[in-house]
């Protein structure tokens, strides 16, 4: 199987988890960090008061089991209920009517997977092997997260302070390309990671347009205050989660 791989915006999207168990939570809460326009969980064993996650935020909890009813007016379907005929029925009806469907048991009988993730900062790095074995996306995503840890977050926040000041400028998207590939594959990380400041700042200028170089100093305020640590929850911006991951499924 050929899959393509995207980042979904679920902002304006209605998602439909079935099943409550250790999987479907795992999805609710994978889910509610995405911050979905609103999120129904059913099943017919749900108690509300064991779902926290649940706690002011737009979720549906419907104790009981499902229906085709629950699919009305969704964009996005998780099936990972323990009855596996209920949960064929609901991947057959999603695909009549063309909902983007995930089977936890059966992944082949949905339209996508989710891949092992984790976000650092305003990063996000995801790795799958399209459903032949979650425990080896695991174990890459785990290596990855170690081997990335915090050496890009503040690269990725200069980065987004850049962007557009250089799109002002009105160069071409190849000259805009070359910039941005020079400021990544530069020594730049390091020196923000580091705290070196000067050094950052005299590199930056040189690979920055000559009509941003003068403004390089500023480019770089509160970055190279080295270590950086992680923001809280309150800091976060809305579905941005903390730097853990999250398994294949």
């Amino acid at each position: 199987m050929r899959c393509f791989p995207i980042f979904l915006d679920v902002s304006r999207k209605k998602v439909l988890i079935i099943g409550a168990g250790a999987v479907g939570m795992r999805k609710l809460r994978a889910v509610l960090r995405a911050a979905p326009l609103s999120v129904t969980l059913v099943d017919p064993r749900l108690d509300t008061a064991a779902v926290p996650e649940a706690a002011g935020r737009d979720v549906q909890c419907r104790a009981r089991a499902f229906h085709p009813d629950d699919l009305d007016g969704q964009d996005v379907v998780f099936v990972a209920g323990s009855d596996r005929d209920a949960g064929a029925a609901a991947t057959a009806l999603c695909r009549q009517r063309g909902i983007l469907c995930n089977c936890a048991d059966a992944p082949d009988e949905g339209d996508f997977f989710v891949p092992a993730h984790f976000y650092r900062q305003g990063l996000c790095v995801a790795v799958g092997t399209e459903g032949r074995s979650p425990a080896l996306a695991r174990f890459l995503r785990e290596e990855l997260e170690a081997v990335i840890g915090a050496r890009f977050d503040a690269l990725l926040v200069l980065l987004e302070r850049l962007r557009p000041r250089l799109l002002e400028l009105g160069l071409t998207p190849e000259a805009d390309a070359g910039v941005f590939r020079a400021l990544v594959r530069s020594p730049l990380a390091e020196h923000l990671q580091k705290g070196e400041e000067q050094q950052a700042e005299t590199l930056l200028r040189g690979l920055l347009p000559a009509p941003l170089q003068a403004r390089a100093g500023e480019y770089l305020q509160g970055l190279c205050n080295s270590p950086r640590p992680a923001p809280s929850a309150e800091q976060r911006r809305p579905g941005e989660r903390e730097p853990t991951g999250m398994p294949a499924s």
